[in-house]
């Protein structure tokens, strides 16, 4: 195999890999008084950003706890989903109400979580059913469900494909048997193998998560999951394994009881072979770490419309909605979710509302998801270019090899791919 670029950096680039870029919801303000108030206010405007958005209603249960999720979840109650789900519309539809979601285009509807496979496949079509019913479509919108290869029946996998799901999202996580042991991971590697097999034979796309950089995994083994999802020909989300303290799996590490991770060098080898393997196959790198052979893919609406197009995400413990310069994350607990939907309250836990200054930041951030910084429409927002607010910053990374500028837009290098995570936080405030 041809020598990757990313083989030939710099070994002082960076003394080490970020993996999450700011801005996340780690990064939301606990809702305030007055922020609600203008979310409020916002969202009796009109949507005049003309970018479309994407929905996720979020199914927060599952029925087992991998040790690395630091997902807020709920343990799952056949008698709870019920309620949960009448809950879930309410939101959805106090949503639908406002005027600036009535003037607003969606196409995609995402059921995430959680675990939205444990719903039967009755509540799973009637939720999809309200949303189809309720906001306004893309002519050509698209459905997708995620779920775990246990809960995924094949008659859920058959009904999905009779009504016109367009793609399944499995976390498959690592196809090392030993591995899935160790994180709790309900089934065998061949029988998520066999579930995808079935789904994509019903001819839905298919996309799993995959990990790296997982305590006790050695760069074989990383190798040997990544020929299995090419073989598989299925889309890849690959993410590099942060150990969040809240996690199972941290104190398990802490107190010795797993082997540790692997070191910075062998992460970064993880990440190059399978840059490596992937595109040699035919995958193209999309958003911030997804391999996708569909062209298609690379051009979705919400992705290429960051930081302006909106994600409408409801549901106990959902933390990636945001509306232009309004970001925010629901309550975690169904109980504490439903009482406050119930009593006509938006569930919201945490609500941020950008500054300028913020959005400037945000919009370099498209580097992060492999999109160029076009430069013409960041001076159309904001009155100025890139390099008037950055030139520090640019010219460092241009010094590193890590971007690539021009008249037109500032776009990440072969190498800089490698090292995205980090280029965004070049651009944040408190780096």
């Amino acid at each position: 195999m041809k020598q990757s670029p990313m083989a030939t950096e710099k070994e002082s680039t960076y003394s080490e890999r970020q993996s999450w870029p700011p801005y996340t919801y780690r990064d939301y303000a606990d809702i305030a008084p007055e922020t609600y108030k203008e979310f409020m206010e916002f969202l009796s405007t009109e949507n005049t950003s003309n970018r479309i958005m994407e929905m996720q209603p979020w199914v927060s249960f599952c029925d087992s706890k991998c040790t690395f999720c630091y997902y807020p979840n709920n343990p799952y109650s056949s008698a709870q989903m019920g309620l949960y789900l009448e809950a879930l519309k309410k939101e959805l539809l106090m949503y639908a109400e406002t005027k600036y979601i009535k003037t607003s285009e969606f196409d995609e509807i995402s059921l995430g979580g959680g675990t939205p496979s444990l719903m039967t496949k009755e509540q799973m079509f009637d939720l999809i059913g309200f949303c189809e019913e309720h906001f306004t479509l893309s002519d050509e919108y698209y459905i997708k469900i995620s779920g775990s290869s246990r809960s995924l029946s094949k008659e859920k996998l058959v009904a999905a494909a009779e009504y016109g799901v367009y793609q399944i999202d499995m976390g498959a996580q690592t196809f090392d048997d030993k591995l899935r042991k160790m994180l709790n991971l309900p089934d065998s590697a061949e029988h998520v193998k066999d579930e995808i097999r079935f789904a994509k034979k019903l001819g839905l796309c298919v996309c799993i998560d995959v990990m790296y950089n997982i305590p006790g995994q050695t760069l074989e083994s990383w190798i040997d999951t990544v020929k299995t999802a090419i073989e598989l020909d299925v889309e890849v989300d690959a993410y590099c394994l942060n150990v969040d303290p809240e996690t199972v799996l941290y104190r398990q590490l802490q107190a010795g009881k797993v082997p540790p991770q692997p070191d910075p060098e062998v992460e970064k080898k993880m990440y190059v072979a399978a840059y490596d393997l992937f595109t040699a196959a035919g995958y193209r790198p999309i958003g911030h770490d997804r391999y996708s052979r569909v062209q298609w893919h690379a051009e979705e609406k919400c992705l290429n419309g960051w930081p302006w197009a909106g994600i409408l995400t409801a549901g106990a413990g959902c933390f990636m909605g945001y509306f232009q310069k309004f970001s925010y994350s629901n309550l975690d607990l169904a109980n504490g979710y439903i009482d406050s939907v119930k009593e006509g309250r938006f569930p919201i836990a945490k609500l941020s509302k950008s500054t300028d200054r913020d959005m400037m930041r945000k919009f370099m951030t498209k580097l992060y998801l492999r999109l160029p910084v076009d430069k013409f429409e960041f001076k159309e927002k904001f009155g100025v270019l890139p390099e008037d607010v950055y030139p520090e910053q640019l010219s460092k990374l241009i010094e590193k090899g890590l971007i690539q500028l021009d008249e037109k837009e500032i776009r990440l290098t072969a190498v800089g791919d490698l090292w995205k995570a980090n280029i965004a936080w070049e651009f944040a405030e408190n780096k």
